[in-house]
């Protein structure tokens, strides 16, 4: 459980036991703490003093080398779906950006949304599991940094989601194959060096649901997000929720600004 405050409300802070995994060690990951920003992450170079991700450090991913061509939006998505189709997982189709299920939100603002709050909540089974889905996502407040961020915020963006519904007698997967496939997909499938990957601790919520997350970054750039999902959100903290839900989200435009490496993603 997340740590709780003396008046009962939650700190986002989870254990630490939440971010150890065998496949750190298995491949030599060393946790290290941001001297900029404070937070631990995990990386295979022991000299590295930040978290590799914007604001502690600028972007410098351009300077990473590569092993694949520039990619289109249309070829990250399609490079994106293929490779977790071959790992096992049903392709969705996206739904509306217009959150229509939902009585709380007006948007789409990820891709678990979709599956929220039925799916998650255990109410009705996922169309598929594990599914892959790339889900056209508008989030307001990301506005006012459009152009700020010379391209990491945008009026509306593909949230490339690989998802996987562990119910209580039916385990699909949850850390350990969540962090190795993206650390394939990164490495594999677009060439990106072992030791310019880092995983970064971290905490999100959205759409009612939280829990304790990595945040991938490669020279200043966040690729992509890798939740684990197990808590609901209350008035008063978290309630753990009997699916435990693994919700990742890439950010399509990136992967494609990344291979180009370009000034902005525009």
């Amino acid at each position: 459980m997340p740590a709780l405050s003396s008046g009962g409300l939650a700190v986002l802070q989870a254990d630490p036991k939440e971010y150890q995994l065998e496949f750190f060690r298995e491949k030599g990951f060393t946790r290290r703490r941001c001297r900029i920003g404070g937070e631990y992450f995990w990386t295979l170079n022991p000299e590295q003093e930040h978290c590799n991700d914007a604001p502690c450090v600028e972007y410098y991913f351009w300077n990473i080398p590569k092993k694949v061509n520039d990619l289109s939006i249309a070829e990250a998505r399609r490079k994106f779906i293929r490779f977790f189709e071959r790992n096992g997982h049903e392709f969705i189709e996206p739904r509306p950006v217009v959150a229509r299920w939902r009585e709380d939100l007006y948007l789409t603002i990820a891709s678990i949304v979709v599956f929220q709050p039925h799916v998650t909540s255990g109410v009705v089974p996922p169309p598929a599991n594990p599914l892959v889905i790339v889900q056209p996502s508008i989030r307001l407040e990301d506005i006012d940094n459009v152009g700020l961020t010379l391209g990491r915020h945008l009026t509306s963006f593909e949230m490339g989601g690989h998802h996987a519904f562990n119910y209580p007698g039916k385990h699909v997967y949850w850390k350990e194959e969540t962090v190795r496939l993206a650390f394939e997909f990164f490495t594999e499938e677009l060439g990106i060096p072992p030791e310019h990957i880092t995983f970064k601790e971290s905490w999100w919520e959205g759409g009612g649901n939280a829990g304790p997350s990595f945040e991938v970054t490669v020279g200043g750039l966040e690729l992509a997000t890798l939740v684990f999902m197990q808590y609901r959100v209350t008035d008063g903290g978290y309630e753990p929720i009997p699916l435990r839900v693994v919700d990742t989200g890439y950010g399509i435009e990136r992967l494609a600004w990344f291979t180009q490496k370009v000034p902005t993603a525009f």
